[in-house]
């Protein structure tokens, strides 16, 4: 491998190394609430499997699969730039876009729950049958 295909593996995996953590901030602002929670762990699971194997097809792409020590090196540098430069900027972004979801929903959710009991059929009390009959 050459040394300019080596440095666009490095390149490349430091940008992904930044996207990745954008999108850890995201999936973390979207399952705050479930915060040390078994229902998380599956989520949480299937995300960093689905990371990593993007990482590998990058890397089968790029680089027929050859992984280097300086690879994951890039990766964790990638990391470190987005949590120092990027992150104070972006994250209250995903913060209120996750606020924002969740408000929709839950306005969504008591307007139908509202509409459902303007519409459920009463039922009679017990008292209220026996004095018709």
């Amino acid at each position: 491998m050459d040394i300019k295909q080596q440095f666009q593996v490095f390149l490349g995996s430091i940008v992904l190394g930044m996207l990745f953590l954008c999108l850890w901030s995201l999936f973390n602002a979207f399952f705050y609430k479930l915060k040390r929670s078994v229902v998380r762990l599956p989520f949480e699971t299937l995300f960093f499997m689905s990371l990593a194997y993007l990482y590998h097809l990058f890397l089968v792409a790029i680089c027929e699969g050859v992984l280097n020590i300086f690879y994951p090196l890039a990766l964790l540098i990638g990391a470190v730039i987005y949590q120092k430069f990027y992150s104070p900027r972006i994250t209250p972004y995903f913060n209120k876009l996750a606020t924002s979801f969740f408000n929709f929903f839950k306005s969504l959710y008591n307007k139908l729950k509202k509409l459902y009991n303007k519409l459920k059929p009463k039922r009679r009390k017990k008292h209220e049958v026996k004095k018709n009959t």
